[in-house]
């Protein structure tokens, strides 16, 4: 993991530049709407479908998603390396029914969790993949959110070959920008296989005007 970015949100600063974050500008504001009504279908289309007792949100941040996840799921741990942000999201949830507060609140970074194999139904990663340098670590990223779900997993990754990014790579050959932290749909369907498990769904976030993708896995039937 990036260590300036881990640094970042680990402050006070940083977590309350984040809690603004999709107040600020209003391409922001429209982004989260637009993300939200995205993950509303996406998630409930799956509790349609399976029995959902528990869900992991990580990164958490300041609880975004867990009004949304709670609409489906009973029980939802919260888990984030940003201790301020935890400790935003845990103060934010005193003022809500106790029935739609999390379940409980875990440290812990998604390249290394401390839970058990299948100890979640559904496991929840947004906006995270993209700012994990290394592309081994983005690898290991997506086994590990596969190694503690035993049926769905919901992630978000930049998609190498998303037009924004491709757009990026020919200026990036030009002109020497900074290339995207990117993974291919082939790869997150390789380590799926490995696991046992299948894509379910894939969805862009915006076909012209974003590079992140939301995908959806399942763990195929029969396997422990």
């Amino acid at each position: 993991m990036d260590e300036e970015i881990l640094k970042h949100y680990n402050s006070e600063q940083g977590a309350q530049n984040y809690t603004r974050k999709f107040e600020k500008k209003w391409t922001e504001r429209v982004n989260n709407r637009h993300e939200q009504r995205l993950l509303k279908g996406l998630i409930g289309g799956i509790a349609e479908r399976s029995s959902l007792e528990t869900a992991l949100d990580l990164p958490c941040g300041y609880g975004r998603l867990l009004p949304l996840l709670k609409q489906h799921v009973p029980r939802v741990i919260e888990g984030d390396w940003s201790l301020p942000l935890l400790r935003i999201a845990r103060e934010a949830q005193k003022s809500v029914p106790t029935q739609n507060r999390a379940d409980g609140y875990v440290r812990a970074t998604a390249l290394a969790t401390p839970f058990a194999d299948g100890t979640f139904d559904l496991v929840l990663s947004v906006r995270l993949c993209h700012h994990i340098r290394d592309h081994s670590e983005r690898l290991a990223y997506v086994r590990e959110l596969l190694r503690i779900s035993g049926q769905w997993v919901v992630f978000t990754y930049f998609d190498y070959h998303s037009l924004k990014n491709l757009l990026r790579e020919a200026r990036r050959k030009l002109f020497g920008v900074k290339p995207k932290w990117t993974l291919k749909a082939s790869e997150i369907n390789k380590i799926a296989r490995e696991m046992g498990f299948a894509v379910d769904r894939s969805v862009p976030l915006s076909r012209l005007f974003s590079g992140h993708r939301y995908i959806v896995l399942r763990k195929n039937p029969g396997r422990g």
